[in-house]
């Protein structure tokens, strides 16, 4: 019974090395959306004086690939895709990007509806590693006041399966909604925050994930006017 659970054990660790392995030294993940009227152009960014290869990857919300792309950047060089050119607009076609290169990169995105950028946002942070059985906390702002409300994106950038623990707290502390989240390989869960927690002045707070032994990636859609979206990599605690 002790050697079947050792070998177990064993075979899980090589799974999650074997799952967890990188083309390259550095991982990141971030959110698209080329559902609908949407698209994202995503820019490679080479912050180094030397070459580096990259390979993109893009997942559909349920953790299909639908599109791969291996390429070499000289020294600040920059490369972008704009995303539907090589992924299909179809209503599944939203959530995790992931990118891993040799150097470090910074990656620029622009967010556009209807053929125009409404929202810019930088990616300079790499996907941390986690101390196993560790708690860690991924925190954003979200509103629900006035003609904004917000949507919330959990993305799994992995290809092993996580858990996590995703709360709303109001102003005063209050948690207004709690939910677990478990999402398969390279899955991402959309929660909707006017269909869990209403519309009005007083809703507005934190948003707060817990995580334990693999991180994930949170973005939120902030809907208004226009449409602002920002990612979170890096955990606060």
């Amino acid at each position: 019974k002790g050697g079947g659970m050792r070998k177990s054990l064993l075979m899980f660790g090589f799974l999650l090395v074997l799952g967890l392995s990188s083309f390259g030294q550095h991982f990141y993940a971030f959110y698209y959306d080329v559902s609908g009227s949407q698209d994202v152009s995503v820019n490679l960014l080479n912050t180094m004086g030397g070459d580096t290869g990259y390979v993109l990857k893009v997942y559909d919300a349920w953790g299909n690939l639908l599109w791969s792309k291996i390429g070499d950047l000289t020294g600040y060089e920059a490369d972008y895709y704009v995303l539907s050119d090589y992924v299909p607009s179809q209503d599944t076609s939203w959530g995790v990007v992931t990118v891993e290169s040799d150097n470090l990169l910074i990656i620029g995105l622009e967010y556009m509806a209807d053929g125009t950028v409404v929202s810019i946002d930088t990616i300079s942070q790499e996907v941390p590693e986690l101390d196993p059985g560790v708690s860690y906390w991924l925190g954003a702002y979200y509103t629900q006041a006035g003609d904004v409300t917000t949507g919330v994106i959990v993305m799994n950038p992995w290809e092993v399966a996580v858990s996590v623990a995703v709360s709303i707290y109001g102003p005063a502390g209050n948690t207004l909604y709690k939910m677990d989240v478990a999402l398969d390989p390279h899955e991402s869960e959309f929660i909707d925050l006017e269909a869990v927690v209403g519309r009005g002045g007083l809703i507005w707070g934190l948003v707060d994930v817990l995580m334990r032994d693999l991180p994930v990636v949170l973005a939120l859609e902030y809907y208004g006017e226009v449409l602002d979206v920002k990612n979170i990599t890096e955990y606060y605690y």
